[in-house]
């Protein structure tokens, strides 16, 4: 029998809701707690069981649902073994085994071997008292199972799965996913219908926990999901489906290009080594019964390489290639680029071919930087969705949406390049103001230009500056000052952040943040405690640098103001909290941003690593600090006026270029002595 689980002071916290001094309290304050079991320092261990009988005890359990308790066990469970996909691969295979009314001694001895497993097999047969449960409970742990994994899980998102699964028509289809993961997109699959769940997955783990997801789905559709890799080991060979659903991984240079170059499935051309995205497509064109459809996740690249031209003609040439759909960026990973959804079709032998090709973009009207608005997917969903529809109801008649999708004919895409980016052939947007307010709009950003230069003429520094007397600085290190107390330094712990609309836990500050002078543009995926993950949170006067750098760029320095206050500090920054008592915020940060400074105190050739402990301030009087402090902040907050301006500038340039180009605008006929009449405007002069 396995030995009982045992959890550290961290895993306590995390199972009664509280901080983890909130734990170190009750160890110093009440006798009955339990003694540790095992380990020592800050790592000391103690007996799952009794912490939890103590905390019924004593009244502090927080009340959880049983599915929360499983995967509490889980995870401990998992640190202890080390490998959390193999807990969670077996846990689900004793759910599937649940779920059919019956439960194996392989699959609960498979559970009890890990660390405290018994327990946790305990916990899972509690839970899933019925099929129902247990289906219920095997989604909640993949769902909780991909969170926990971040941004380091090859996976795609629901609203992605569904909108791949709406333009495949998979109700009453047999459905196959050659890279199917965890089998996300057979289970998106099956809630919309389909009969059959068939998946390959190279890795084991992964194939395990796609196996029993397909096994539970509610649904009752049969299936089946193999391992290996489906380009070299095709487990399917020969099998053909109604549809397939796929998001392959990108870039491979290992996917056999040698010795699969005399493969039957390259019907459309031997995809080239760099190429390893029109492999997989031709994968599942493969894998398609004629008459059926493919949905592909793929890279924007793979629109318009060179090397793939090639096949990207004859898909086009053949009638295999249906639609191209450039979803939002941050659709799926890599989170930075916008991918496309390929949509192809099995040609049949007597059928008609299609003539055109429908190109949908769906980033075109969120707007730009941050003006970005986040995707909403039900509106998504739909809209392209319609554009679909009305696309195979009559894809010669369809009328196109400016900006958003067209149905090109297939001989205007067949020319040197076949490039098949949607953005290329959408029709251009037609002006939705007429000449007279874009020629107030005009005029109002040249009004607001006006007075910012005004703004910014009338504070430039400098004034009544004088020369010093020459002579050297007794310097210090930040090595030192931290030593004597005057300030602390910190780093965060590497975790993975998402995007700020796609997690719940708090904002963090990037290090891309500091250099460009935003705010917090990232956050964890889920709340956390910082007193027990050891994550820092920013307060306002803190100092913040970046911990690397380009010999070639200049990084900043910046002092936090109450805008980042309650962000966590992001990994590859340093945060630096002076004593007011002894050092000024902006004295310190004016001398660290100088880049011999930086420079002076990084390591690398390429890539500096600035080592803090190096970086050097002048010890000065505190009187003396916040002058050079109160220079240093007149001089930033100048820069933020001019690097106001210049977006000012911008936008009126992009406004009268746009204006000249739409034909609203038009230029004078006599160009301008000078702009006195806006000056006299704006400034008030006579």
């Amino acid at each position: 029998m396995a030995e009982n689980t045992s959890v550290t002071a961290a895993d306590i916290a995390r199972i009664a809701q509280v901080s983890r001094t909130t734990v170190s309290n009750w160890r110093r304050r009440h006798g009955d707690f339990p003694d540790p079991v095992g380990g020592s320092g800050n790592r000391v261990l103690f007996d799952l069981d009794q912490i939890e009988r103590w905390l019924a005890d004593s009244d502090r359990m927080p009340e959880r649902a049983p599915h929360e308790q499983v995967w509490e066990r889980i995870r401990v469970t998992s640190t202890e073994d080390g490998d959390l996909g193999e807990v969670v691969a077996d846990v689900q295979e004793l759910l599937l085994h649940l779920s059919q009314g019956r439960a194996t001694k392989k699959a609960v001895d498979r559970v009890a071997t890990h660390q405290g497993g018994t327990d946790l097999a305990e916990a899972v047969r509690g839970a899933a008292t019925t099929p129902d449960a247990a289906r219920e409970l095997s989604a909640h742990l993949h769902e909780a199972y991909l969170a926990a994994l971040g941004g380091k899980a090859h996976l795609t998102p629901v609203p992605l799965a569904r909108l791949m699964v709406d333009l495949a028509d998979v109700r009453g289809a047999e459905v196959f996913d050659p890279a199917c993961g965890t089998g996300s997109l057979l289970r998106a699959a099956s809630e919309e219908g389909a009969v059959g769940l068939y998946g390959q997955e190279v890795e084991e783990a992964g194939a395990r926990l796609a196996r029993a997801l397909v096994g539970l789905v509610p649904s009752g559709a049969p299936g089946r999901v193999r391992g290996g890799d489906s380009l070299i080991a095709d487990a399917f060979d020969g099998r053909h489906f109604d549809a397939v659903l796929c998001n392959p991984p990108f870039n491979q240079r290992d996917w056999g290009a040698d010795e699969l170059a005399y493969d039957e499935r390259w019907a459309y051309g031997v995809p080239p080594r760099s190429e390893s995205e029109l492999a997989w497509i031709q994968h599942c064109l493969a894998h398609t019964r004629p008459g059926g459809r493919d949905v592909v996740l793929m890279p924007p690249a793979a629109a318009s390489r060179p090397s793939g031209r090639r096949i990207r003609r004859e898909l086009l040439r053949r009638g295999a290639l249906a639609a191209v759909i450039a979803l939002p960026i941050g659709a799926a990973a890599p989170l930075h680029v916008g991918l496309h959804l390929w949509v192809l079709e099995q040609p049949e032998a007597e059928a008609v071919q299609r003539h055109r090709v429908l190109f949908v973009d769906t980033e075109s009207n969120r707007g730009g930087g941050e003006d970005r608005r986040p995707a909403d997917w039900d509106e998504l969903r739909d809209r392209v969705g319609r554009s679909w529809r009305t696309f195979l109801d009559g894809p010669d008649t369809v009328v196109d949406e400016t900006g958003f999708s067209r149905a090109v004919p297939v001989v205007e895409l067949l020319d040197d390049s076949v490039d098949l980016t949607p953005q290329r052939h959408l029709p251009a947007a037609v002006p939705e103001v007429g000449p007279a307010q874009a020629h107030e709009c005009v005029g109002k950003v040249r009004r607001r230009l006006l007075r910012t230069l005004e703004d910014t003429r009338s504070s430039v520094p400098g004034v009544g500056w004088g020369a010093r007397e020459p002579g050297e600085w007794r310097m210090t290190t930040l090595d030192d000052l931290a030593r004597s107390g005057a300030l602390a330094v910190y780093r965060a712990p590497v975790v993975p952040v998402v995007d700020l609309d796609e997690g719940t836990g708090p904002r963090v500050l990037t290090p891309g943040d500091v250099n460009g002078g935003g705010e917090a543009s990232k956050r964890l995926a889920e709340p956390v405690d910082p007193e027990t993950t050891g994550h820092q949170v920013i307060q306002d006067g803190d100092v913040l640098i970046p911990s690397a750098m380009t010999r070639s760029g200049a990084s900043k320095v910046r002092v936090a103001a109450e805008v980042d206050s309650g962000a966590l500090l992001g990994n590859q920054l340093y945060l630096v909290r002076p004593d007011p008592a002894h050092i000024d915020a902006w004295f310190l940060a004016g001398f660290l941003a100088d880049e011999d400074n930086l420079r002076r105190a990084g390591q690398g050739s390429t890539i500096l690593r600035v080592d803090f402990r190096r970086l050097r301030v002048p010890l000065l009087p505190l009187e003396e600090q916040r002058r050079y402090g109160a220079a240093f902040r007149e001089l930033h907050e100048f820069r933020h006026r001019l690097e106001h301006a210049r977006e000012v500038a911008n936008e009126l340039g992009e406004r009268l270029t746009s204006g000249l180009r739409t034909g609203l605008l038009e230029p004078p006929v006599e160009p301008p002595a000078g702009d006195e009449e806006a000056v006299e405007e704006v400034t008030g002069a006579p």
